[in-house]
């Protein structure tokens, strides 16, 4: 064995150990094959020969008995006549399966079965005549058949089978003689390969119940590893085979991992400095971003600018004008809206007021041509439903001057609210059913939604697509369309709720 371990590998023990056990199975199988074939056939076939020779003697005997013993004057010869046919049936059934090849018996018992087939031919030649002479009722002629032809023919058939039955004993004898020493050394055969068989299987389990331990071992050292522990001691195998091999391989592993860990742990601790630094620097940023806007806003006095807009409301009523009014009146809210409030979310109820602020100004331009439909989720609040300001509005100015205008008979804006509280999502959704956009024009645009551009034409869905990336969870927009059928954007926001807000704009 110490010599199978220093000189071969662990696959090639196995496979040596394992051709063994299977040439050693084979011979078992083979011999087993050739005792059942060989064997035990040519018993089988010597017993069989036996008894087709003893039923056949026996239905020749009852024949000649019936004879024997019939009364030709007065006998019933339908009787006989039945008897002989069913002796003559049982003879006609044995008679060829007795064994005749010259190459399976000797040449005596040969002999004799030729001299039997003979003789009964012959015999039953008479028979039939016999058999005809009772059925034109001439019972002298039949007993003459008997007496002078059938009878003597019939004791030369039953010397014949005797001899041929002794002859085929006395043979069987001998060959039973021979395949009983043959049998013998087969069995012989069949122990000792049963015992090779033993022997390699118990070397295969051998080998691989010292092969189990090192498993084992690597099995609890990779435990202790996904459990972080990489302190425990290496694993110890002895042997130069495969296992040792992989016992070294598990061992450098090992140590790998656990540089690696260290420098990840490292690597880690710099990535969340550098992390606490951007975000330190992002809200410096926004907040500089916060300035600039209130700076921008400040450029514009809302005090004289609404004293303005109050001087035109009461021009309007002193000309009686209700529609310019009406404009004026939608686009203070709307400039309240945008100068009053730094807050970045925003009741839902002050988004819907302030998108019929902005469709009220387009309804006095365009009329009827141009219409506007909500539909909300039965478990909305608008009040507590919290969205960043402006969200809706560029959309639905993008729908109506995009899709709708540019539309001769006009057309809807639908607004869909919903809420998705399984996936704590808002669901907004803006849809019209104006000119629509070819596939060339919608890819550019969903392309340019991904990278939006700060000018250029659907500005306002593209800032919206810039402030959902600044949600935390970050939002998503989604734009479908299709020329002559209408666009439809859809928004995915985080669903937030709180109690419930003033809302004077």
């Amino acid at each position: 064995m110490n010599f199978f371990q220093r000189h071969m590998t662990l696959k090639g023990r196995i496979v040596l150990f394992l051709g063994a056990f299977f040439t050693a199975l084979l011979v078992q199988l083979y011999v087993n094959h050739y005792q059942s074939n060989v064997v035990l056939d040519r018993l089988d076939s010597q017993t069989g020969n036996f008894h087709s020779i003893s039923q056949f003697s026996g239905g020749v005997e009852a024949q000649l008995s019936a004879l024997s013993d019939f009364r030709w004057e007065n006998g019933d010869t339908k009787a006989l006549q039945q008897s002989l046919q069913d002796s003559a049936s049982v003879c006609d059934a044995w008679l060829w399966r007795i064994d005749a090849d010259l190459a399976e018996v000797g040449e005596e018992q040969y002999l004799l079965a030729q001299a039997v087939r003979t003789t009964y031919r012959n015999y039953d030649a008479l028979l039939d005549d016999l058999l005809a002479e009772l059925d034109h009722n001439d019972r002298a002629a039949a007993a003459d058949i008997y007496y002078n032809k059938l009878s003597d023919c019939g004791k030369y058939l039953q010397q014949y089978t005797s001899e041929l039955l002794q002859t085929a004993i006395s043979e069987g004898q001998s060959t039973y003689s021979s395949l009983s020493e043959l049998n013998i050394r087969l069995k012989g055969i069949e122990t000792f390969t049963a015992i090779v068989c033993v022997v390699l299987g118990m070397l295969v389990i051998r080998s691989v119940w010292r092969l189990l331990d090192p498993v084992q071992q690597m099995i609890a050292a990779s435990q202790d590893i996904g459990q972080g522990k990489f302190d425990t001691p290496d694993v110890e195998v002895r042997r130069p085979d495969e296992i040792g091999q992989l016992a070294g391989a598990f061992n450098t592993m090992k140590h790998s991992m656990a540089r690696q860990v260290a420098t990840l742990q490292e690597k880690n601790e710099i990535e969340r400095q550098l992390h606490r630094r951007e975000t330190e620097a992002l809200e410096l940023q926004n907040t500089m971003e916060r300035a600039r806007l209130q700076h921008l806003r400040s450029q514009i006095d809302p005090h004289f600018l609404f004293n303005t807009l109050g001087v035109i409301l009461r021009v309007a009523d002193e000309e009686n004008a209700p529609r310019t009014r009406a404009l004026i009146t939608a686009l203070s809210q709307l400039l309240r809206y945008s100068l009053a409030s730094n807050d970045l979310q925003v009741p839902l109820s002050r988004e819907v007021r302030i998108i019929d602020e902005f469709f009220a100004i387009y309804h006095v331009r365009f009329g009827e041509r141009v219409h506007i439909a909500w539909s909300f989720g039965d478990d909305i609040d608008l009040t507590e439903t919290h969205v960043p300001s402006f969200i809706l509005q560029p959309l639905v100015e993008n729908a109506f001057k995009h899709g709708i205008v540019p539309k001769e008979s006009g057309g809807t804006v639908r607004v869909i609210v919903r809420r998705l509280p399984r996936y704590k999502l808002l669901y907004l959704a803006v849809a019209d059913d104006g000119v629509g956009m070819d596939r060339e024009t919608l890819h550019t645009v969903r392309t340019r939604l991904k990278d939006p551009p700060k000018t250029g034409e659907h500005i306002g869905i593209y800032n919206v697509a810039a402030r959902l990336r600044l949600l935390e969870p970050p939002g998503t927009l989604r734009l479908y369309s299709r020329q002559g059928h209408g666009t439809r954007a859809v928004l995915f926001l985080p669903l937030v709720e709180t109690g419930e807000e003033d809302e004077d704009v």
